[in-house]
């Protein structure tokens, strides 16, 4: 998808074509529409490399796609948000009930969107939409629904809306959402070091956004032909670790995490299979990460 991501950032730095260059590799970008097309391309080994929401990753890993989880592209935070229409008169979360809320499903939106409602006992009590995000614009200006929980920039196309609470207040709440990198096993097995490289090059977005993000934006607004203000807003308050605290991170929290999401996914009867604490310690590495880790 074409998002303000370090990977929109390291393309137009041409950091990855020049690392990869020098292993006789050709990069090659391709935008999907959704992590569902990715995943597809990455079964059929017609990309080796794809980022999505870790979702999607959970979906890969049930499916039995031959794939590791590699890299955490951001913790997702204020660039998804649950909006509501001003009309519909909601001013609480019991004045939720019966009302329309549209996202995409099996996204970390739908994912939010889930844990909010089981949080508030509203399970079963809203109507719940599948729609991707171009549809969830259309159905907001038609005036079809009460609201969404989106990303942007569809989120911010949600024009005269209320902000109810976004993801970042959902991770604070327990509930954290991600956007990943899946690699291909056979990608992994021929080419580590070059793995090693592409994450690194990551690596090096990712300490500048600590730093010095300005930079950044007017990078990701190149790639992406968009106002750096609006690049600026797209990212929000999303949070981009270094290799050194993805270690920590992932051996601490997130598979633990990607665990609980599966649990839920598999209970919404959104997944193949039911999922493993083993199967989630076995699917996202940090093997790859240049400080080192297993």
């Amino acid at each position: 998808m074409r998002v303000p991501n370090d990977v929109a950032v390291a393309q137009e730095r041409k950091m990855l074509q020049a690392k990869c260059r020098h292993y006789g590799m050709k990069v090659q970008f391709i935008t999907f529409d959704s992590g569902v097309d990715a995943n597809k391309a990455l079964l059929s080994n017609s990309v080796q490399l794809a980022t999505m929401g870790h979702t999607n990753a959970v979906v890969a890993m049930a499916a039995r796609i031959p794939v590791k989880l590699v890299w955490i592209n951001d913790i997702i935070g204020s660039n998804e948000a649950l909006t509501v229409r001003r009309k519909a008169h909601i001013t609480n979360w019991d004045s939720f009930k019966g009302k329309s809320i549209a996202t995409p499903f099996a996204s970390t939106s739908h994912y939010s969107l889930m844990m909010l409602l089981k949080h508030h006992h509203l399970t079963g009590k809203v109507r719940v939409l599948d729609m991707q995000t171009p549809e969830i614009v259309a159905a907001w200006q038609r005036g079809d629904i009460d609201g969404a929980y989106t990303w942007e920039p569809s989120l911010s196309a949600l024009t005269d809306g209320k902000v109810m609470i976004n993801s970042r207040s959902m991770a604070q709440r327990g509930y954290l959402t991600a956007n990943v990198t899946l690699a291909t096993n056979s990608f992994i097995n021929a080419h580590p070091n070059i793995l090693r490289t592409i994450l690194s090059c990551l690596n090096k977005v990712h300490l500048q956004f600590e730093n010095d993000p300005q930079e950044l934006y007017l990078d990701a607004a190149k790639s992406l032909s968009m106002p750096t203000s609006v690049i600026k807003k797209q990212i929000g308050t999303s949070q981009w670790l270094n290799t050194h605290q993805q270690e920590a991170f992932i051996s601490h929290t997130f598979r633990t995490q990607f665990f609980n999401t599966a649990q839920f996914m598999w209970q919404q009867q959104t997944l193949s299979r039911p999922i493993s604490r083993k199967d989630c310690a076995q699917f996202v590495t940090v093997r790859f990460l240049n400080s080192g880790g297993q």
